[in-house]
């Protein structure tokens, strides 16, 4: 199996594993943190997925609970773009809170 394969395959449902796996387990929550790569070994996810997942910081991770965790889980579900992707794994927010304000 290609990584091409595997990134093809990447289930939705491994980002949730994960963040679930973070909220319950903070020993996995700060390896996540502090040694991402460590942390997904094993799962099958997407570079999207990835990149969003290494994304996280403390702040993001502090603000998970088992009620929220289908409001972080959301975001794996949304289309992005490669543009979209680059500034993730730059750590750029894609939208201002100017955006966001109606």
């Amino acid at each position: 199996m290609t990584a091409e394969t595997t990134a093809s395959q990447a289930e939705p449902s491994q980002v949730k594993d994960v963040l679930e796996r973070a909220v319950a387990d903070p020993e996995f929550g700060r390896l996540l943190l502090d040694d991402p790569d460590a942390a997904l070994a094993g799962y099958a996810l997407s570079e999207v997925q990835l990149l969003l997942l290494r994304s996280l910081d403390e702040e993001d991770l502090a603000k998970l609970t088992p009620e929220n965790l289908e409001e972080f889980f959301a975001v794996d579900s949304a289309v992005y773009t490669p543009e979209d992707a680059a500034m993730v794994q730059q750590g750029y927010e894609i939208y201002d809170d100017e955006d966001l304000d109606d």
